[in-house]
Protein backbone atom coordinates (compact mmCIF):
# COMPACT_ATOMS: atom_id res chain seq x y z
CA UNK A 1 0.00 0.00 0.00
CA UNK A 2 2.66 2.54 0.45
CA UNK A 3 6.00 2.80 -0.64
CA UNK A 4 8.85 1.19 1.93
CA UNK A 5 10.11 4.62 2.57
CA UNK A 6 6.87 5.82 3.06
CA UNK A 7 5.50 3.31 5.64
CA UNK A 8 4.66 4.49 9.47
CA UNK A 9 7.75 2.15 10.56
CA UNK A 10 10.15 4.04 8.54
CA UNK A 11 9.55 7.20 9.18
CA UNK A 12 11.37 8.85 11.51
CA UNK A 13 10.68 12.27 13.66
CA UNK A 14 13.68 14.97 12.67
CA UNK A 15 14.31 16.97 16.10
CA UNK A 16 14.13 20.68 15.02
CA UNK A 17 10.44 20.23 13.65
CA UNK A 18 7.40 18.30 14.78
CA UNK A 19 7.37 16.59 11.07
CA UNK A 20 7.99 12.95 10.64
CA UNK A 21 10.48 12.53 7.74
CA UNK A 22 11.37 9.85 5.70
CA UNK A 23 15.03 8.29 5.93
CA UNK A 24 16.58 9.64 3.62
CA UNK A 25 15.39 13.03 4.43
CA UNK A 26 17.04 13.01 8.05
CA UNK A 27 20.29 11.32 6.21
CA UNK A 28 20.45 14.33 3.92
CA UNK A 29 20.20 17.25 6.06
CA UNK A 30 23.01 15.57 8.47
CA UNK A 31 25.12 15.21 5.38
CA UNK A 32 24.35 18.75 4.70
CA UNK A 33 25.30 20.06 8.18
CA UNK A 34 28.41 17.80 8.10
CA UNK A 35 29.32 19.76 4.38
CA UNK A 36 28.68 23.08 5.96
CA UNK A 37 30.45 22.49 9.43
CA UNK A 38 33.61 21.16 7.10
CA UNK A 39 33.25 24.23 4.97
CA UNK A 40 33.14 26.49 8.00
CA UNK A 41 36.13 25.00 9.78
CA UNK A 42 38.27 24.57 6.87
CA UNK A 43 37.94 28.39 6.25
CA UNK A 44 38.57 29.26 9.77
CA UNK A 45 42.03 27.30 9.00
CA UNK A 46 42.57 28.84 5.89
CA UNK A 47 42.26 32.11 7.58
CA UNK A 48 44.32 31.03 10.37
CA UNK A 49 47.44 29.99 8.38
CA UNK A 50 47.15 33.00 6.27
CA UNK A 51 47.41 35.02 9.29
CA UNK A 52 50.59 32.91 10.69
CA UNK A 53 52.46 32.91 7.18
CA UNK A 54 52.69 36.54 7.22
CA UNK A 55 53.72 40.04 8.84
CA UNK A 56 52.91 43.24 7.13
CA UNK A 57 54.91 45.50 9.05
CA UNK A 58 57.43 45.96 6.71
CA UNK A 59 55.20 46.37 3.91
CA UNK A 60 53.56 49.26 5.50
CA UNK A 61 56.81 50.80 6.76
CA UNK A 62 58.05 50.18 2.79
CA UNK A 63 54.84 52.08 0.88
CA UNK A 64 51.98 53.31 3.19
CA UNK A 65 50.04 54.18 -0.35
CA UNK A 66 50.64 50.74 -2.01
CA UNK A 67 49.71 49.08 1.44
CA UNK A 68 46.54 50.96 1.57
CA UNK A 69 45.47 49.84 -2.18
CA UNK A 70 46.33 46.87 -1.73
CA UNK A 71 44.40 46.64 1.49
CA UNK A 72 41.34 48.22 -0.17
CA UNK A 73 41.56 45.35 -3.23
CA UNK A 74 41.75 42.82 -0.13
CA UNK A 75 38.11 44.13 0.59
CA UNK A 76 36.94 43.60 -2.51
CA UNK A 77 37.78 40.06 -2.75
CA UNK A 78 36.39 39.24 0.85
CA UNK A 79 33.30 40.65 -0.85
CA UNK A 80 33.71 37.77 -3.20
CA UNK A 81 34.20 35.35 -0.63
CA UNK A 82 31.74 35.98 1.63
CA UNK A 83 29.37 35.37 -1.42
CA UNK A 84 31.16 32.24 -2.39
CA UNK A 85 31.21 31.26 1.23
CA UNK A 86 26.81 31.96 0.85
CA UNK A 87 26.44 30.40 -2.05
CA UNK A 88 28.40 27.31 -1.28
CA UNK A 89 26.51 26.87 2.41
CA UNK A 90 23.41 27.10 -0.05
CA UNK A 91 24.60 24.70 -2.49
CA UNK A 92 25.47 22.32 0.49
CA UNK A 93 21.92 21.42 1.10
CA UNK A 94 21.50 20.05 -1.95
CA UNK A 95 22.22 16.55 -3.00
CA UNK A 96 26.12 17.04 -5.10
CA UNK A 97 28.53 14.39 -5.74
CA UNK A 98 31.28 14.33 -3.72
CA UNK A 99 34.18 15.68 -6.37
CA UNK A 100 31.70 18.30 -6.84
CA UNK A 101 31.68 19.52 -2.93
CA UNK A 102 35.37 18.86 -2.62
CA UNK A 103 35.79 21.32 -5.23
CA UNK A 104 33.50 24.10 -3.56
CA UNK A 105 34.87 23.20 0.04
CA UNK A 106 38.14 23.26 -1.03
CA UNK A 107 37.99 26.66 -3.64
CA UNK A 108 36.56 28.47 -1.12
CA UNK A 109 38.88 27.24 1.38
CA UNK A 110 41.09 28.85 -1.18
CA UNK A 111 39.75 32.03 -1.47
CA UNK A 112 39.13 33.07 2.52
CA UNK A 113 43.81 31.98 2.58
CA UNK A 114 44.65 33.87 -0.34
CA UNK A 115 42.12 37.19 0.69
CA UNK A 116 43.83 37.01 4.08
CA UNK A 117 47.43 36.74 2.77
CA UNK A 118 46.94 39.88 0.22
CA UNK A 119 45.32 41.53 2.72
CA UNK A 120 48.56 40.72 5.18
CA UNK A 121 50.79 42.15 1.78
CA UNK A 122 52.83 38.29 2.09
CA UNK A 123 53.42 36.30 -0.73
CA UNK A 124 50.61 38.47 -2.85
CA UNK A 125 51.74 37.25 -6.06
CA UNK A 126 51.28 33.60 -5.11
CA UNK A 127 47.69 34.52 -3.39
CA UNK A 128 46.41 36.73 -6.36
CA UNK A 129 47.18 33.48 -8.48
CA UNK A 130 45.53 31.01 -6.17
CA UNK A 131 42.51 33.26 -5.61
CA UNK A 132 41.89 33.81 -9.40
CA UNK A 133 42.16 29.63 -10.06
CA UNK A 134 39.79 29.13 -7.32
CA UNK A 135 37.82 31.82 -8.33
CA UNK A 136 37.37 30.23 -12.09
CA UNK A 137 37.58 26.50 -11.23
CA UNK A 138 34.58 27.01 -8.84
CA UNK A 139 33.05 28.69 -11.61
CA UNK A 140 33.62 26.08 -14.03
CA UNK A 141 32.34 23.75 -11.84
CA UNK A 142 29.04 25.45 -10.73
CA UNK A 143 28.41 26.05 -14.57
CA UNK A 144 29.07 22.01 -14.98
CA UNK A 145 27.01 20.94 -11.89
CA UNK A 146 24.33 19.20 -13.54
CA UNK A 147 22.35 18.85 -9.83
CA UNK A 148 22.23 22.99 -9.23
CA UNK A 149 18.03 22.56 -10.53
CA UNK A 150 16.98 19.62 -8.83
CA UNK A 151 15.03 19.90 -5.45
CA UNK A 152 16.94 20.71 -1.86
CA UNK A 153 17.62 17.04 0.18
Amino acid sequence: MFPSALRPAALRRHPSMGVAHPPQFVAGATRAAMLRAALLGGCVIAVALAVWAGDPTASLQADPALARLLRCMALIKGTFVLAALGAVLWRFGWPLRPPVAAVYAGGTWVLAGSTVLIWQLSHIPLAAVLFHASAIGMLVVGWRDQNAARKPA
